[in-house]
């Protein structure tokens, strides 16, 4: 429990390669300062335990721009994880399409269950989805890449649709 740091020192000793794969967005109305205190616990951990690499996964998104709580806590959990002088690999992801995403099974669910939805302003907002089977293999790589410093790397794919055309898209490919 990264709320609990005193859970993390035992749970990351005699680790060299750790994963930070946490959100709290759902938690509770205070997801931005959970998240916050559970990655300063973590890093705190890391650097304890003489952890070599921290691999995390972001959230896409344009710094420069006016950007939602979301995804300003993930880059504030990134910073703060790579603030604690370990080679930290940031990965930042859009929709992670593929069964277990949070974002897929929220379209599944929309598709599947409702023949009829008003929907909020931010299915219309574009996105980079990413596979679920190319973002476990980033995942996967990230452990041997070869580099001395922190590096953030966006991995958004190639289509940019939103969260309307991935509903309809799933409607039309599920019949």
């Amino acid at each position: 429990d990264v709320l609990k740091k005193e859970t993390l020192f035992k749970a990351l000793k005699d680790v060299s390669v750790v994963y930070y794969l946490i959100h709290s967005m759902g938690e509770s109305n205070n997801f931005e300062e959970q998240e916050t205190i559970g990655a300063k616990n973590f890093a705190e951990a890391a650097k304890y335990n003489n952890i070599d690499r921290i691999i995390y996964l972001g959230g896409l998104c344009s710094e420069n721009k006016d950007i939602s709580p979301h995804l300003r806590s993930r880059i504030q959990v990134g910073e703060i994880l790579k603030s604690s002088g370990i080679n930290t690999i940031e990965f930042r992801s859009s929709i992670i399409i593929g069964s277990g995403s949070l974002s897929f099974e929220l379209i599944r669910a929309i598709t599947e269950r409702l023949p009829v939805l008003i929907t909020p302003r931010w299915v219309n907002v574009p996105a980079q989805p990413i596979s679920i089977i190319d973002l476990l293999q980033y995942l996967y790589d990230a452990i041997d890449i070869d580099f001395d410093t922190s590096k953030v790397f966006e991995i958004g794919g190639a289509d940019r649709v939103s969260y309307g055309d991935l509903i309809r898209e799933y409607a039309r490919q599920r019949n």
